[in-house]
């Protein structure tokens, strides 16, 4: 059995699950709090073109949670795995745990999220920027007898393939996952480099054409998508 797990007290499998979704998506797209039925529409077609997994920014909090309580209370919710981030406090992760969310996500790393979802059994990826960031969470992941193998690059202003090469090198198996402008334009550069897996981030699918309502739009972007991440395999 793999040991690679994201970090928690759930079983193992259930993460390495995780894991494998987030490495072998194009992106993980985030999205601001909308209405539940947009949010399940454009979740829909997320699923529906293969895309395993969506991170919905808590922001504001309580927003968030009124949208997201119908929507993961939702058996057509095991469709996709569900993040949900900006979360930089033990309260605010303790509200969003009792939806039972699939990972929780930081800007940066918080010891006490990472308490609240470790107690809870949810898979945590925080954000980091410098080796000493990776190192940190590394630790503190250890001091619980967890791994930690998915991490947000967060933000990438200012980070070169240089610098992303010796990070990788210097933290063989930890993935990352950046953000902070990340952009269809420049989608290829990063998704190139070794060490990076999916993009999270909100402008792939922009906000007016989840609103729109036109699956087709959305779709014709995913593909897209698709398409440009397959060819960085070649």
């Amino acid at each position: 059995m793999s040991t690679t797990n994201i970090a928690t007290t759930t079983p193992i499998s259930s993460h390495d699950d995780l894991l494998h979704a987030i490495i072998n998506a194009p992106i993980v797209p985030t999205v601001f709090p909308i209405n539940s039925q947009l949010l399940e529409r454009y979740a829909t077609v997320l699923a529906q073109e293969s895309f395993p997994a969506i991170e919905v920014l808590a922001r504001p909090l309580d927003e968030a949670m009124a949208i997201l309580e119908p929507v993961l209370n939702n058996p057509a919710r095991h469709s996709l795995k569900w993040g949900v981030g900006t979360i930089k406090t033990r309260a605010a992760a303790q509200q969003l745990v009792k939806l039972k969310p699939d990972f929780l996500v930081s800007p940066a790393f918080s010891r006490h999220v990472l308490d609240v979802a470790a107690e809870a059994g949810i898979p945590y990826i925080p954000g980091v920027h410098t080796f000493q960031d990776v190192q940190n969470v590394l630790d503190a992941f250890d001091d619980l007898g967890l791994k930690a193998s998915v991490l947000k690059l967060c933000p990438v202003y200012g980070l070169d393939e240089n610098y992303i090469a010796a990070l990788c090198g210097c933290f063989p198996g930890i993935h990352f996952c950046p953000t902070g402008e990340i952009t269809m334009d420049n989608y290829l550069h990063w998704k190139k480099m070794p060490g990076i897996i999916a993009p999270m981030g909100s402008l792939f699918v922009p906000s007016d054409i989840i609103e729109s309502q036109e699956p087709d739009a959305i779709q014709k972007r995913l593909k897209l998508l698709r398409r440009m991440s397959e060819s960085t395999r070649q």
